[in-house]
């Protein structure tokens, strides 16, 4: 052969003549797939990596491709479990929603499961997915940050929503808060915005941890010295279960209130409405006095300026991941989580210039 002329790949016939079996035993072992011993898969393997074997990436699409139409019977199941207190998250309904119709799409059904019903007994779901034939679970975000490391000995695969579940690390599907709190701070800033100040509280920090802090922080910090806005961190706690104290409403306002007339922000951006409604409570008219911008904008609030968050395709793109899963034969807690961020959408309603 000359040596200008391209050296023939290894191909996985190759591999199994030099390990003596078959192709598609091969092919199983090349996939990790447990009806090949563990033994025997550490030979083909070893085999495969002193040939110099490497799978042709378009082959591997494809035959993953039909093997997932094979193997993934029509309306293949998927659980969806609301945990603790998910049906309190503000966007779980949309995320839901978006999940079904694509999980539809896809040849799968979505069928609930909620903590409730089983007396908060991760076991006992357990229990049900292995009785039902189950091979996949959707995890809802709960309101607040949340472990539950019992998810670790799920034989499933499995994918979560936001970076509310701390414990385990699943691969999840999220809003992209800092690329969102960078767009909607660009789009004000061309509006004529220059006192751009931002509003949160620890509960929301504990939760999705400082993408929305870190953007606002990054980008005021490039600003003139005199249009540099302090966070305002509200002293606004989420209520936890069991807790009866009242919440003192009263203070939390006017400590924002306090905040405004100290600082002068031209324009208030938060996740959070109730700091809308103290804008409105307390005659501020908007946006001619003062702007406002939401970072989870729905159809509830259409006059509000903001973000829209896109939250089904957020469900959709978590139902993706677990059909990846599915397909690949992959179960259990990923030995690196993946993280797929969506992009918001500006939304121009009538609370900016």
């Amino acid at each position: 052969m000359s040596e200008l002329e391209p050296k023939r790949p290894v191909t996985m016939r190759d591999v199994a003549n030099a390990a003596g079996v078959n192709p598609s035993t091969v092919s199983r072992a090349l996939r990790n797939d447990t009806n090949v011993s563990k033994k025997r898969r550490e030979e083909i393997l070893a085999i495969a990596e002193k040939l110099g074997y490497r799978p042709n990436p378009f082959v591997q699409a494809f035959t993953a491709h039909v093997r997932g139409y094979r193997r993934l019977p029509s309306h293949a199941p998927i659980a969806l479990l609301e945990n603790r207190d998910s049906e309190k998250h503000i966007f779980n309904d949309l995320y839901i929603e978006g999940a079904k119709e694509h999980a539809l799409a896809q040849g799968f059904k979505i069928e609930p499961l909620n903590m409730k019903s089983v007396k908060n007994s991760l076991p006992r779901i357990k229990d049900i997915l292995f009785a039902r034939g189950i091979r996949a679970l959707l995890v809802m975000p709960p309101s607040s940050h949340c472990l539950m490391p019992e998810l670790a000995d799920f034989p499933v695969a499995m994918a979560t929503i936001d970076y509310s579940l701390k414990e385990p690390n699943l691969h999840r599907a999220t809003p992209s808060y800092f690329q969102n709190m960078e767009m909607a701070l660009r789009i004000c800033a061309q509006k004529g915005y220059k006192r751009i100040g931002f509003c949160t509280y620890q509960d929301e920090v504990d939760r999705i941890g400082m993408h929305w802090l870190g953007a606002f922080c990054g980008w005021r910090d490039l600003q003139k010295p005199e249009n540099q806005v302090p966070v305002h961190f509200n002293s606004y706690t989420d209520p936890q279960e069991g807790d009866h104290e009242e919440q003192k409403w009263d203070d939390h306002r006017d400590h924002f209130y306090q905040w405004i007339e100290r600082e002068k922000p031209d324009l208030v951006i938060s996740n959070d409405l109730f700091f809308y409604y103290w804008m409105v409570e307390k005659g501020i008219r908007l946006p001619e006095d003062l702007g406002f911008v939401h970072l989870g904008v729905t159809n509830e609030e259409p006059s509000v300026s903001g973000v829209d968050q896109n939250h089904h395709q957020i469900g959709a793109a978590a139902v993706d991941l677990l059909i990846s899963q599915l397909q690949k034969n992959q179960q259990g807690i990923p030995p690196s989580m993946q993280t797929v961020l969506v992009y918001g959408s500006w939304v121009d309603g009538g609370t900016t210039r």
